[in-house]
């Protein structure tokens, strides 16, 4: 289901207070030192200017607003959308009722504005991982294709494009699950590099295998461009533990039963029926329901990626994986994230699929001098385009590229403005999330719900008075936010 938000940020909230626990000395430095404006480096590396580059590519997009009317349209109608999110003041709005990842991102955006100082900036954002642009819609209901499949395409951020750069329309920035700038900076701290020479000659990969595409219908099997994607390379990489046990650990925490029913999988629309009813009878071999956490994945000289099992679009196991000091392998998809203009075959990692995988594997066990330039490049990533400053620099960046690019300081910085271009706009459905104060929990870069559950929810208080033609929960906004 899409999960489309809308944003709007603004610089002047509250500070937080000073972080307590065993690590709050050395994350008040981390934070001081990040409020600090570093000018821009003469001698930026080379794939960082492809990422910002490609950022302001996507950012141009959508034609430049020159006058009040456009700028004022444009606000109305992101604000308006059903998913909307609102950052105004350092204070959080959107509508009820979203899901975990979505407050994850509600996490990132509210650190953000408030250490990096954004100025004020509104744009419809998509936490889906196949990424679709935000529509004007007039039939929003839930469930609704005008969402995100209308004509008129609305500003927005994704956080991954399933079809590549070719997919124009969005502007690509960090998932949620990198998590804060705090536990960003400490989630390192857990990886134990294990020496080269001690780690095993395989290649690693944990996760899950869900359903192998939709039943055939009428005797015709029409694929599955979502589950098909993701779960046939998953398929295809347990079957290299299966015939290359020596270079492969690549195993599922679960298996969906339909892949080790031969009659189910003949009724499948992802798999060849000869290869899928060979390997399926022996997927129990390949089955470890035990989680491995993220500092064993260092034990290994290469780490295998896939794409995601849901969509086939990014996953969030990419994340961790470069700071692992091994081997990257990434299974050829097209699925792309803010930073992968930055990634190079060869250079940062190797792509692979089923008929290279063998064969790569092998050269790199033997290939010391590719084992280095990879590792190299594995760090060049974790340094300059996933390091905690580098995530919070680069979603500033795109929202103060894309509040320049539709003129919204004519709108948005002045309680006036703003009420004037929500006149007729509606703001239903509204409220305000808050985080709660840092913990020494933060510090660790977490998976678990207790992180999302300290963002609660607090109803915005009705406006005292309401114009004509405006609605009232519009004005409530306005009210809240600018204390009017």
């Amino acid at each position: 289901m899409m999960r489309v938000l809308l944003l709007v940020v603004a610089v002047h909230g509250k500070r937080e207070p000073p972080l307590g626990g065993r690590h709050g000395a050395r994350l008040k430095t981390y934070a001081e030192l990040g409020r600090r404006r570093v000018p821009p480096s003469q001698n930026t590396p080379d794939h960082v200017k492809r990422v910002y580059e490609e950022l302001d590519r996507s950012v141009a997009y959508f034609p430049q607003t020159t006058n009040r009317s456009e700028a004022a349209r444009i606000v109305s109608q992101i604000i308006a959308h059903p998913y909307g999110l609102a950052l105004l003041n350092g204070r959080l709005f959107a509508h009820d009722g979203v899901d975990l990842k979505t407050i994850r991102q509600f996490r990132l955006l509210l650190e953000a504005s408030d250490r990096r100082r954004v100025k004020n900036v509104v744009v419809a954002h998509n936490s889906a991982s196949d990424g679709r642009c935000a529509t004007v819609c007039r039939d929003c209901g839930h469930g609704s294709h005008e969402r995100d499949r209308g004509r008129r395409q609305l500003p927005s951020t994704l956080i991954a494009k399933k079809g590549g750069f070719e997919e124009r329309c969005g502007v690509l920035v960090p998932n949620p699950y990198f998590g804060t700038y705090r536990e960003r900076t400490n989630s390192t701290n857990y990886v134990v590099r294990t020496p080269w020479v001690r780690r095993q000659n395989q290649a690693f990969w944990r996760g899950r295998l869900i359903e192998p595409g939709k039943p055939c219908m009428k005797e015709k099997c029409v694929p599955d461009p979502n589950l098909c994607a993701g779960n046939l390379a998953r398929f295809e990489g347990l079957s290299l533990t299966l015939r290359h046990p020596e270079l492969f650990d690549v195993k599922a925490l679960h298996i969906s039963p339909s892949w080790t029913d031969k009659a189910a999988l003949r009724n499948r629309s992802c798999l060849p029926t000869s290869f899928a009813t060979k390997i399926a009878k022996r997927l129990h071999k390949v089955t470890e329901p035990k989680h491995r956490p993220h500092n064993y994945y260092a034990r290994f000289k290469m780490n295998l990626h896939f794409p995601g099992s849901t969509t086939g679009s990014y996953s969030r196991n990419l994340n961790h994986l470069w700071s692992t000091d091994a081997v990257v392998l990434i299974w050829k998809h097209a699925a792309v994230e803010h930073y992968y203009r930055g990634l190079a075959h060869g250079v940062t990692h190797l792509d692979i699929d089923l008929a290279s995988a063998a064969a790569t594997a092998r050269e790199v066990l033997k290939n010391q001098p590719l084992v280095a330039k990879l590792k190299a490049g594995a760090r060049a990533v974790v340094q300059d385009l996933i390091c905690p400053d580098c995530l919070e620099r680069f979603l500033a960046a795109a929202l103060s590229k894309i509040r320049e690019r539709h003129a919204q300081n004519l709108i948005l910085d002045d309680a006036g403005s703003l009420r004037a271009a929500l006149r007729g706009a509606n703001c239903s459905g509204l409220v305000e999330y808050r985080q709660s104060h840092p913990t020494q929990d933060d510090t660790q870069l977490g998976l678990h719900k207790a992180i999302e559950r300290r963002v609660r929810v607090v109803p915005i208080p009705a406006a005292k008075a309401v114009r004509d033609g405006e609605d009232p929960a519009c004005a409530a906004l306005v009210n809240t936010v600018y204390n009017v």
